[in-house]
């Protein structure tokens, strides 16, 4: 499941307005695997692995594709940071070891008891930022400024 992780998955950190957070910003770490709805079944399997946390459901605009995410702080560091230490980062281009690092960096930021004060929260965003430069995927919707 490592390589097609690699291939169909992802990482990343949604940056959503919020009126329930401290700075009316939610730093939201997730990971999805997208797939064609012949394939459900290895989404199915994703969520199994994760000992059925997350959810599957259909792509936004694509009536024939499905998406497993896992989000949530917690989530990600308990069943997606060690599967892709054992079976992803070691193994893989799409994942440099400094752009995994930057993201658990981050998630680790972002776990941080009492929760960040507002020169940590924005060196964190702007990391959010740095996460995935060339682009490849989706584009942010704001710019950073």
């Amino acid at each position: 499941m490592g390589g097609f992780t690699e291939g169909e998955g992802s990482l990343t950190i949604s940056i959503v307005k919020s009126d329930k957070t401290l700075f009316g910003i939610l730093l939201q770490p997730e990971f999805n695997v997208t797939q064609h709805k012949n394939g459900i079944n290895i989404l199915n399997s994703f969520k199994m692995l994760f000992n059925g946390k997350g959810q599957i459901v259909k792509k936004s605009g694509s009536a024939n594709v499905w998406v497993y995410s896992l989000k949530g702080i917690s989530n990600i560091h308990e069943h997606i940071i060690p599967f892709y230490l054992q079976y992803i980062v070691n193994y893989t281009s799409k994942y440099n070891s400094s752009e995994f690092k930057k993201f658990v960096f981050i998630l680790n930021r972002l776990q941080k008891k009492p929760k960040l004060v507002k020169t940590e929260f924005i060196d964190t965003i702007k990391l959010v930022y740095e996460l995935n430069p060339e682009g490849k995927g989706k584009k942010r919707k704001r710019t950073l400024s």
